[in-house]
């Protein structure tokens, strides 16, 4: 078996897992992440037209194991009174 075919499968297999545990406990995997500034055209289903806001919004996308969810979050670049970033994994 070839070194290509090995890490395939184990990449293959590493992604199976990471799909059957979000399926299992309900935590969700960040795939995307996007800052979004005042005057940017961002239309978010339930949100609206962030940009037309005055403050930053951060837009996250997260895999269930079943389809892909965003939620949008207050930007703050000191991560006190919204995030720097989108948390990695998330249970809502």
């Amino acid at each position: 078996m070839s070194k290509r075919i090995f890490w395939g499968m184990i990449v293959t297999a590493l992604l199976v897992m990471v799909w059957l545990a979000a399926m299992a406990t309900g935590i969700r995997v960040l795939v995307s992440e996007n800052l979004i500034k005042p005057g940017q055209t961002y239309i978010v289903e339930g949100y609206g037209d962030l940009g037309a806001g005055q403050g930053e919004s951060l837009v996250c996308l997260y895999f269930t194991g079943r389809k892909i969810v965003t939620r949008v979050y207050h930007y703050a670049p000191n991560n006190m009174f919204g995030k720097d970033e989108c948390p990695f994994l998330n249970q809502d």
